[in-house]
């Protein structure tokens, strides 16, 4: 009868250990958190800073503003950024209906692009200075629903990115632009409420 309730007495500590010690991570939010946000930052490319501000309600026309806060030049093929003439086609924007939460279904396209890419596909942010870029949103996509709010937030991966001048890049940078220093890095914006009136 002891053995049992030696048994049992173990049984019961070790399950108590356990359930305390997963509180006690589930709790801690440091190392979690640090690992995550670590990640976040580190494919991103640093001093570069995508942001949304509307500009216009009827037609709805977003500014979207690239700034360079780093002590070097970067040039930027636009392709699948807010900046790419075609991005309302490539599906980077994420739009929900701000009331409902509804997504907004897009038709997304698959481009055929220019190689080289042209120098007007690129687009040089000196250090400290920014660019701007208006996006209307008029696609037959767009639901007629007037007025309306929605969220809207872009996101993707950089085609191209060059940490010099757009001078500075030859045919060969260009044709291989998928090889260029910052290829693959993430980006994102702000999330802003667009008005539709």
């Amino acid at each position: 009868m002891a053995t049992f309730w030696n048994r049992r007495t173990a049984i019961i500590a070790g399950v108590a250990i356990t359930l305390l010690g997963a509180y006690y991570v589930y709790q801690s939010p440091t190392s979690i958190a640090y690992t995550m946000s670590n990640t976040t930052s580190s494919n991103r490319v640093p001093g570069l800073e995508f942001k949304l501000t509307q500009s216009s309600r009827n037609p709805p026309v977003l500014l979207a503003t690239l700034k360079n806060n780093a002590d070097t030049p970067y040039t930027l093929l636009k392709w699948g950024t807010p900046f790419d003439s075609a991005a309302l086609n490539t599906g980077i924007f994420k739009i929900t209906n701000a009331e409902t939460g509804v997504q907004v279904e897009q038709m997304v396209l698959q481009i055929n692009r220019k190689m080289p890419p042209p120098q007007d596909e690129l687009v040089t942010i000196a250090p400290g200075t920014e660019e701007e870029m208006q996006v209307v949103f008029n696609k037959p996509w767009m639901p007629a629903q007037k007025p309306a709010k929605y969220k809207v937030k872009a996101e993707g991966d950089l085609k191209g990115l060059w940490d010099k001048y757009g001078g500075d890049l030859t045919e060969d940078d260009l044709n291989a632009y998928i090889e260029s220093p910052f290829s693959g890095r993430k980006f994102s914006t702000n999330e802003v409420v667009m008005e539709v009136h």
